[in-house]
């Protein structure tokens, strides 16, 4: 049963609409598993707060025994995991550190699990003839992350809860399905208190104050400029110097993996990797007879480098 829908939202940014299209995208593999079983509780965009703290739960599952939160993660490309468990997101060759979003989805279900705790009162029966309160103690708690069809999972360590979009609802029920098998210790919410729960949760909800879109870009993808912003970003910027001598002296050259930096000063190397200031994300770079364009993996595209004619 899906409790509360995903809001249709339209993003000109294309970072927010990847994001915004891995979560549809995870709705709609959730809606068609559990839309019609009324005893699986499907929430989307859930936004909660307590005690000035916020949780933006991508996707909650309510089941007879317990929670499971799903984080969808837009992959254009890869991510990996390391014998560490420090991820990073790759594109274009180029990785980027990210923070984990297991501990992302379980600091949530942290916050969620407080909220409910704090009205247990109102959310759980009483047991033993009236005598003893029932709390959430015992309620099972997990999380899956979902990443996006299209991307790649790299592991070199396991990760039980990184998992591809398509194969969410199957987990999701392998998990249920588990903890009915066990014949002892199995804790189960009543019908009244999965009722009171779902109703409370939708009550719950706080949406957030709608965050400003980034300037208005071109049919390219690129932000609208005037003449003199466009040329000011066609000249050398003071980031991009020669690593070795700081001149800014430099041409844009082809090596045999990508492209590189030539100093004409003192005919050092040095890599071009651009970075996207509006994301923060890798981007890779594009020739146009002199001129060199960079777009990132969030879609931003900006003038890199003008060599000289």
């Amino acid at each position: 049963m899906i409790v509360k829908e995903l809001e249709p939202q339209q993003f000109t940014d294309p970072l927010r609409r990847a994001g915004y299209e891995a979560e549809r995208q995870m709705a709609f593999y959730l809606k068609r598993a559990f839309g019609e079983d009324p005893r699986k509780f499907v929430f989307h965009n859930l936004r909660l707060e307590r005690k000035g703290e916020v949780a933006q739960l991508d996707h909650l599952v309510l089941h007879r025994y317990g929670l499971v939160v799903v984080e969808s993660k837009s992959v254009a490309g890869q991510v990996s995991i390391n014998e560490q468990g420090e991820w990073t997101r790759w594109w274009n060759r180029q990785g980027r550190g990210m923070a984990s979003p297991v501990l992302q989805a379980r600091r949530q279900l942290d916050l969620l699990l407080a909220l409910l705790t704090d009205h247990t009162t109102e959310l759980m029966d009483r047991s033993l003839l009236g005598l003893k309160q029932r709390t959430f103690s015992g309620v099972r708690r997990d999380v899956l992350v979902a990443i996006s069809d299209g991307g790649r999972i790299t592991r070199k360590r396991d990760v039980p809860e990184l998992v591809k979009a398509d194969q969410i609802p199957d987990r999701v029920k392998s998990l249920i399905e588990r903890e009915a098998e066990k014949t002892f210790g199995t804790f189960g919410l009543t019908e009244a208190e999965l009722t009171r729960i779902q109703a409370f949760l939708r009550a719950q909800h706080t949406p957030a104050e709608a965050a400003p879109e980034p300037p208005q870009r071109s049919a390219s993808g690129a932000p609208v400029r005037t003449s003199q912003e466009r040329q000011a970003q066609a000249r050398p910027q003071p980031p991009v110097r020669c690593r070795d001598c700081q001149s800014t002296h430099l041409s844009v050259q082809y090596g045999k993996y990508s492209y590189y930096l030539k100093c004409g000063d003192c005919s050092g190397n040095t890599p071009a990797k651009p970075v996207c200031g509006q994301c923060g994300q890798p981007a890779r770079l594009s020739k146009a007879g002199l001129q060199f364009t960079a777009t990132c993996s969030g879609g931003h595209r900006w003038p890199y480098w003008t060599n000289p004619g």
